[in-house]
């Protein structure tokens, strides 16, 4: 069926009622080194891009976080070749479980890590696990946050998906805190999201901020908000290319 032969009111939402199994789509905050720049000439640092429609969509844009979780990721350092080597998605029970890993690190030093029973059981979540050498290291694995986002703005636009980790984790633990306060669900409720400068021991680098801009007061938008929560819900939630997370 030619989309020219579909009603308006149809070709506005292209897409939805299609989740099923598909893997959800990033919207990735780039940063200077992120591959982005080189494929894309409209790709600059600091601004948002979503990764389905492979566009720019600036450095403040208003969401609704539809759907949050969190998991621990458990990643083979980058110097060693990246990559997931065991994920917790309910942040208590490693997959794969009761396994072992010999890492080398960027200091020349190889150090075990052993995902065991439970994340708990682990201590790979706790600081000084990195290299069990060090006490001061940070923890091997790292909390991970995914928030679904749809668009007041431009429902028309799939939803994609904020990872946030490392530095980004104040970010959505503040966030969460204040959506906690609020009486709405957090998919009646609409964000500013930007693009901010923030420090690290690396350098300069972008960074997240939120702020609650008010309720959603488009009744079918916030109903397909709803079917989409009720959906994560039931179905849990598959981030596309997720390993790329690793450096955002």
């Amino acid at each position: 069926m030619a989309k020219s032969r579909l009603p308006a009111f149809l070709q506005d939402h292209p897409g939805l009622g299609t989740l099923g199994n598909v893997e959800m789509p990033r919207l990735k905050l780039l940063q200077a080194s992120s591959p982005e720049l080189a494929q894309f000439e409209n790709a600059r640092p600091g601004e948002f891009w979503h990764s389905l429609l492979d566009k720019s969509i600036g450095s403040t844009v208003r969401i609704c976080p539809v759907f949050i979780n969190w998991c621990f990721i458990l990643w083979r350092p980058r110097e060693a070749g990246g990559g997931i080597l065991a994920r917790s998605d309910d942040g208590k029970h490693w997959t794969p479980a009761d396994t072992e890993f010999t890492i080398k690190l960027k200091s020349g030093e190889e150090v075990t890590w052993r995902t065991g029973r439970s994340v708990a059981a682990s201590g790979l979540g706790k600081r000084g696990s990195y290299n069990p050498n060090d006490p001061e290291s940070p923890p091997a694995a790292t909390r991970l946050y995914s928030i679904v986002c749809s668009f007041p703005d431009h429902q028309n636009w799939p939803p994609a998906v904020v990872t946030l980790q490392r530095t980004g984790v104040k970010a959505a633990t503040k966030l969460i805190d204040q959506l906690k306060i609020l009486r709405a669900p957090s998919f009646g409720v609409i964000l500013e999201m930007s693009s901010v400068k923030d420090e690290s021991p690396a350098g300069e680098f972008n960074n997240y901020a939120f702020e609650l801009y008010g309720p959603v007061e488009d009744k079918p938008f916030y109903e397909e908000n709803s079917r989409q929560y009720r959906f994560f819900i039931e179905h849990g939630l598959k981030v596309k290319d997720l390993e790329s997370a690793q450096d955002d």
